[in-house]
């Protein structure tokens, strides 16, 4: 039997995909002795250690049963592999994204739940200082259950997507999947529409001089919209230092002050874009600051989030699909996975449409 090549890190779905590729070579049937640990991990050419977790996912998956002192067998084959429900779905999302923004509102989850019915869908809340040592605490748990458990992730590191990536468990990230990062699949709304509408509505404002204020951790969708941004402005013929970029502080207090070191000029940006809603609360009271003229200032978000169905004071990129829509389709992408066939997840882009205060029911 031929060994594989060594790979310097890696990735469990990598070393399931190889032991499935050998079970159909081999034309194994239900019933069939299949591999210890130890001949796993001579076969891929791996630790022991990452054997038994590639031979844990095949067993997560019914593919094969692993029984004690006995060995492994063959459950079923890969082809034939029924779907594989979901015990309980871990959404990681910091809790600043979702005091602040709704990442993980009720709406979304009601929306999950009613697509998965007697799943536990459980908010886990990833810490600032070790993101990582609690996201491989989880998946280390969810290898060595009996259950399958599924993982959404709200603006993770890319760390944290490269080891959930690797772990072979299902997975959605809700937002952008960083380069470099495959197997996991993703919904987010359409990042660059959101800067191409933006930008064109507040140019039909008459607008020169425009500003873009994101956070000061970027995330891949944000990259599109600056892209979006950009090309719309020198597509009417505008330079590069009409354009100025900040990445603001959580803090808010910080946040405005660095607004007014923007706005506090002889000819200050008075297009605003802004990430998030709070941003754009951040720059009203930056302009209130410094007494300038709020009615020459036109100031636009990219994350829509009804608090309370306050009225809107800003124009802003609406996804068409609801919270709940939204919750639908992340839990349809984790079922899409509980299939056996290892094939590159679904990605799901939201269309998003222009409100303006005023017209918001339009």
């Amino acid at each position: 039997m031929a060994k594989r090549a060594v790979s310097i890190t890696p990735q469990i779905a990598d070393l399931a995909e190889l032991l499935i590729e050998d079970i159909k070579s081999r034309q194994l049937q239900p019933g069939d002795r299949y591999f210890s640990t130890a001949e796993a991990s001579e076969f891929l050419t791996v630790s022991t250690s990452a054997a038994n977790r590639a031979l844990q996912l095949l067993a997560r998956r019914q593919i094969i049963s692993r029984q004690q002192r006995r060995g492994a067998f063959i459950l079923t084959t890969p082809d034939t592999t029924e779907h594989l429900l979901l015990h309980r779905v871990h959404f990681l999302v910091h809790p600043l994204y979702l005091r602040t923004e709704g990442v993980g509102n009720d709406h979304i989850l009601l929306g999950m739940q009613s697509e998965l019915p007697g799943v536990h869908v459980q908010i886990s809340f990833l810490p600032q200082g070790d993101e990582v040592g609690l996201v491989q605490q989880l998946i280390s748990q969810a290898l060595g259950a009996d259950t399958t458990d599924g993982f959404v992730l709200v603006r993770a590191s890319c760390e944290t997507q490269r080891l959930v990536s690797g772990s072979g468990l299902p997975a959605v990230v809700h937002g952008s999947v960083y380069p470099g990062i495959r197997g996991l699949a993703r919904l987010d709304r359409d990042m660059w529409d959101t800067g191409k509408i933006l930008t064109n509505w507040l140019l039909e404002q008459g607008h020169k001089r425009f500003a873009y204020f994101v956070r000061q951790i970027i995330y891949p969708g944000d990259h599109s919209t600056l892209d979006a941004i950009s090309a719309e402005l020198a597509g009417e013929g505008f330079t590069t230092d009409r354009l100025t970029m900040r990445g603001l502080p959580s803090d808010i207090h910080a946040s405005i002050a660095e607004i007014k070191t923007v706005l506090d000029t002889p000819d200050p940006p008075t297009a605003i874009i802004c990430r998030t809603r709070r941003m754009a609360e951040a720059v009203d009271e930056a302009i209130k600051q410094l007494g300038l003229e709020r009615g020459k200032f036109d100031i636009t978000f990219c994350d829509y989030f009804a608090r309370d169905k306050e009225e809107e004071r800003y124009a802003f990129a609406k996804p068409v699909a609801s919270d709940e829509e939204i919750g639908h389709h992340l839990a349809k992408l984790l079922l899409a996975q509980t299939q056996n066939s290892i094939e590159e997840p679904e990605c799901v882009e939201v269309p998003v449409v222009l409100q303006v205060p005023g017209r918001l029911g339009s």
